[in-house]
């Protein structure tokens, strides 16, 4: 399958501007279309659309490509199945490979699932140690029924055997994650379905029965086209309709948690899927965080009492406050989750502890007091600094001087600089990088918006010299194109990678280039990069001692200089 020529045919065919049009109300500025960002909160536009290179990018976000990235990114579906939805709308004949896992349908991988729950289901009605465990843990009938928990048997093959009997092809099987070379994923464990925010059943988590066993406690089944473990919270589906009405969400840490506290009757409550909200994983936090945003801004955060994880509800205040969330938490006695805590001393005494919840700043009174309290109060400006939501910042920091006797004034400065000197880090960082890599980047958009210079270009650079590797990649695409006579702008498109596709797409929209002065920006990026070139030779040969070599690139230097100044 040529999926180069359907995607030039699909692109004479669609105008990404009409296209685009249909999902978002895009207004013309200048030569560009612009619109809020459909990708991330926002009230200033900063999503544009340039018609003339078929494009789109947002300033905010820093998603960009060309139509076929909008529709993956908008409906959450895969390349091939973008290309047959495109395909179908413009009256294009398209069948992609069958039994490539990038080709399998997303249906089919539901279908596959829902399959794999009711087998689940059926097994724990046959398995009395299974049925035993549950019992055990304090989950009733109910419970059960409501979350559709399951069982794996031991068996290697039993899912796939039943699978097979069910019509589905290997391919299928396999590239849901739930069998590998016939052999189950999950065995001897209680399952537990993860479902979207639609009901469907879109991954499984399994917890191991034999407590002496070497094997991981939980497991969570592979990532798929329709299941993203850093994308998504257990128990959302159960628990949405009574967050909006609690108008706040409980997280806590692990699987059984929700389900007990749903079972006793706390029922907005979530887990994040096998990992938890810390600061060393940001950006992944705030993806999972974003899931809550549609539903509630306050958070309540439950975490065992004792140093660890007070530790923990430390380091998960950046994340929450970067999502921009009003958070609180509650610290249970030490080795008691909310699952143990509830067996053992049930709803009215878990509520009195939520009703006792920590503010942010006493959560670092009570890991700080004493002599090391100025340490937690700088600590804690650090983390201020991610609040987004200046009025909640303020009441935390009139909260932090009356709980510690701090002069507001000073705290208020400290923060200030702390800030100051975060944006300055930050600028330095982003001047540094623009520095090294402005010519390459200035050439790059040049060729991007003229091709017709780009055989001038090509001859007179070295592409393997450049210093970043996203440039030095669409160059050498270019330069591919160029040689085989097949070089256009859609044609580069359909070669380029989604990141480097939201690269171009940054650099070209919204940046004029004044025609006069095209050939003068040109020649004065050849000479800076060809004299940094030599100039790291020049470096590398004065240590070797190699007096003949550096006479001789000295010359050339010399002689680079006098071409481009003459």
């Amino acid at each position: 399958m040529d999926y180069q020529k359907i995607l030039e045919e699909i692109k004479q065919r669609l105008d990404i501007v009409e296209f685009i049009s249909e999902y978002l109300d895009l207004k013309k500025t200048g030569q560009n279309y612009r619109s809020l960002c459909p990708f991330h909160s926002e009230k200033t536009p900063s999503f544009f659309v340039s018609p003339s290179k078929q494009i789109f990018h947002c300033f905010g976000c820093g998603k960009g490509g060309d139509i076929v990235t909008f529709l993956m990114e908008y409906e959450k579906v895969n390349f091939i199945e973008a290309i047959s939805i495109l395909a179908r709308k413009v009256g294009l004949n398209f069948e992609p490979i069958k039994n490539s896992v990038s080709s399998i349908s997303k249906e089919k991988l539901y279908e596959i699932y829902e399959t794999a729950t009711y087998f689940y289901i059926e097994q724990l009605k046959n398995s009395e140690k299974a049925k035993n465990y549950l019992k055990k843990r304090g989950i009733n009938q109910e419970t059960i029924e409501i979350f559709k928990i399951g069982y794996a048997p031991s068996e290697k093959n039993s899912l796939y055997n039943f699978l097979k009997e069910k019509n589905f092809d290997d391919a299928l099987i396999n590239s849901s994650g739930l069998v590998s070379n016939s052999v189950d994923f999950f065995r001897n464990r209680i399952i537990i379905p993860i479902q979207d925010l639609t009901g469907r059943v879109i991954g499984f988590g399994g917890r191991l029965i034999d407590s002496e066993s070497d094997l991981p406690k939980y497991i969570n089944s592979p990532d798929t086209p329709i299941f993203k473990k850093g994308a998504h919270l257990f128990g959302l589906w159960h628990s949405k309709q009574y967050i909006r009405e609690k108008g706040y969400v409980i997280v806590v840490e692990g699987y059984m948690d929700v389900i007990l506290c749903h079972q006793y009757g706390f029922r907005n409550v979530v887990a994040p899927l096998g990992t938890t909200l810390t600061q060393e994983q940001l950006e992944k936090t705030k993806r999972i965080l974003n899931n809550l945003k549609k539903f509630t801004n306050k958070i309540l955060l439950i975490f065992d009492g004792d140093e660890a994880g007070v530790y923990a509800a430390q380091k998960s205040l950046i994340p929450i406050f970067y999502s921009g969330f009003i958070a609180k938490i509650v610290l249970l006695p030490e080795k008691e989750d909310p699952a143990s805590f509830l067996q053992k001393y049930g709803d009215k005494v878990f509520r009195s502890y939520i009703s006792k919840a920590l503010s942010p700043v006493d959560l670092i009174i009570k890991k700080y007091g004493g002599k090391k309290l100025n340490e937690g109060v700088r600590s804690f400006l650090h983390t201020l600094s991610y609040v987004k939501d200046l009025i909640y910042r303020d009441e935390l920091l009139r909260e932090l001087a009356e709980k510690t006797g701090i002069n507001e004034k000073t705290l208020r400065e400290e923060l200030k600089q702390i800030i100051k000197n975060k944006k300055f880090k930050d600028e330095n960082n982003l001047i540094k990088n623009y520095v090294v890599s402005k010519e390459e980047e200035i050439l790059l958009r040049i060729a991007l918006s003229y091709p017709e210079k780009i055989d001038y270009i090509l001859p007179k650079i070295n592409i393997e010299d450049f210093d970043i590797p996203t440039v030095k990649e669409i160059f050498l695409k270019i330069e591919k194109l160029k040689r085989n006579d097949e070089f256009s702008f859609s044609k580069l498109l359909n070669l380029l990678s989604e990141e480097e596709k939201a690269f171009i797409s940054k650099l070209i929209i919204n940046y004029e280039i004044d025609e006069d002065s095209i050939m003068q920006n040109i020649n004065d990026c050849i000479k800076s990069l060809t004299l940094k070139s030599i100039d790291k030779k020049i470096k590398d040969i004065a240590k070797s001692g190699d007096e003949q070599t550096l006479h001789e690139l000295i010359k050339i230097k010399k002689s680079v200089i006098k071409d481009y100044n003459g």
